[in-house]
């Protein structure tokens, strides 16, 4: 088929109709040449495997696009599912699918990772070689990451500066503005894809994913409405406390873009009289945490090491972690003897997502008191979650382990008992996920925290491991470690 006016819509993590620049943009093009859209979504089974994507999102992906294949359907946008093992096959792909299918351009939202900047920039190329259009949209982050500088021009490192001047910036631009749904086109005689029930290479070790996490943007937008309906007003009182159900959940959606962090702030806005930093604290500190995300995704664009398994801080990569196979077994399962940490590590195993404040009392613990590298950790987060990002999670460990930007002082050291007390005072949190401490007591003083308290007799008979470390011998070792930089 000769190239025409068609344009080829490239979907990546950015699966929904609503709010969709690139789409948005493709549907009034197309139309006003007399063309239609056409979509594709490419599936790179070997590199989502080096890129470490677990078997439960891998699943969710799948999920998703059977539910964005329903949605373009109705507007008349087949969706086409193309398979190819790496991102260097993906040029020539793509390219070769446009002039098949009549579309003299290609459109699609950017990613920020380094792999996929160099394949989106190798695109570009095969598409100027060919004589196609080759043009991407801003989608992940509310501003343009690269574009939010100090008055020095350079990347902000610190979170807090960054934010204010991301929030300085939004407002100068007139606020935040969303895409609306693209009008239904013509019939373009091409049937959409299968999508596969799987993929090889990738297992989801979630049994009931489905009903956990079930997909679509229009799932999405109802969590999102019921969390800012019903907690949001609380979220600053209560985030830090994983028994409670008082956080939006969103965060797999966010990652697979059926819902935009665009969607995210303005419904948290009118909540909090149409500001960014208002008088609601829940509403306000919601979206310091979903800037968060725009800050990591600023990172990775400043400093691109973060993608290569570098530390932020270079010097850091200098310490000498401990390996001990053992130790990292037991906090993989949950059987540390620490009741916190089990309890995370096994709500990750059961349900591929774990509480925030819960990440980084586990992250701190493998980093601090077993003294293991944190890109074990990290690995093993992006290998088991649901909303794997490689920007937050990557982020999220380098703070724990103080190599990374605006990271935790290397003196700083979670007091696991502590944090236990304090985020889940009644021990409820333990109680679900760690089943064989749940006839003990809670409060401050409660054994639930610290079993190892109790009478030998009573710790054998709950068939519960002894703590695998002594953490009063453990902030040595890191002190030591860090001060000899």
């Amino acid at each position: 088929m000769p190239v025409s006016s068609n344009i080829l819509m490239w979907f990546r993590a950015d699966l929904r109709v609503a709010d969709n620049p690139a789409l948005h943009r493709a549907s009034i093009d197309a139309a006003a040449a007399g063309g239609a859209v056409i979509a594709v979504f490419t599936i790179c089974p070997d590199q989502w495997i080096e890129h470490d994507i677990s078997g439960v999102k891998a699943d969710f992906i799948l999920r998703h696009l059977r539910e964005l294949s329903a949605d373009l359907a109705k507007l008349g946008i087949p969706l086409l599912i193309e398979s190819t093992p790496r991102f260097s096959d993906v040029p020539a792909l793509l390219v070769a699918l446009a002039r098949k299918r009549g579309c003299n351009a290609i459109y699609w939202n950017k990613e920020y990772e380094l792999n996929e900047v160099r394949r989106d920039a190798a695109v570009a190329a095969a598409c100027a070689k060919s004589g196609l259009r080759a043009v991407p949209f801003t989608d992940q982050a509310m501003i343009e990451p690269g574009e939010v500088r100090t008055g020095e021009g350079r990347f902000f490192t610190v979170f807090t500066p960054f934010k204010k001047a991301l929030y300085r910036i939004i407002e100068e631009r007139g606020g935040i503005a969303v895409s609306p749904k693209p009008k239904k086109q013509g019939d373009t005689g091409i049937a959409s894809s299968p999508i596969p029930d799987e993929i090889k290479g990738f297992t989801s070790h979630v049994g009931n994913a489905a009903s956990l996490w079930p997909a679509g943007e229009k799932v999405a937008m109802k969590r999102l409405e019921a969390f800012c309906a019903a907690k949001i007003t609380d979220y600053k009182l209560e985030r830090d406390r994983p028994a409670l159900d008082s956080t939006s959940a969103l965060s797999p959606y966010l990652a697979v873009g059926s819902i935009s962090a665009r969607q995210c702030v303005l419904a948290a806005m009118e909540h909090n009289k149409g500001m960014l930093d208002g008088p609601n604290s829940g509403a306000t500190h919601w979206i310091s945490e979903v800037a968060w995300r725009e800050f990591y995704r600023h990172l990775m664009i400043g400093y691109p090491r973060v993608c290569m398994g570098r530390a932020f801080k270079p010097d850091t990569e200098r310490l000498q972690w401990e390996w001990n196979e053992k130790h990292f077994a037991a906090w993989c399962e949950g059987r540390t003897g620490f009741p916190i940490v089990d309890a995370g590590m096994r709500q990750l195993i059961a349900t591929g997502w774990m509480h925030n404040r819960v990440r980084m009392i586990v992250a701190m613990f493998l980093t601090k008191d077993l003294f293991i590298d944190w890109h074990h950790g990290e690995r093993f987060f992006m290998r088991h979650l649901i909303d794997g990002d490689l920007g937050s999670n990557n982020g999220g460990w380098q703070w724990s382990a103080s190599t990374g930007t605006d990271a935790a002082p290397y003196f700083r050291i979670f007091n696991t008992f502590s944090q236990s007390r304090t985020c889940d005072p009644d021990g409820n949190y333990i109680r679900r996920w760690v089943p064989e401490l749940a006839d003990l007591e809670g409060g401050d003083k409660g054994p639930i925290h610290d079993p190892s308290e109790l009478p030998p007799l009573a710790r054998t008979r709950l068939n519960y491991p002894e703590p695998i470390v002594d953490r009063t011998k453990t902030k040595d070792r890191v002190m030591k470690a860090f001060q000899s930089l």
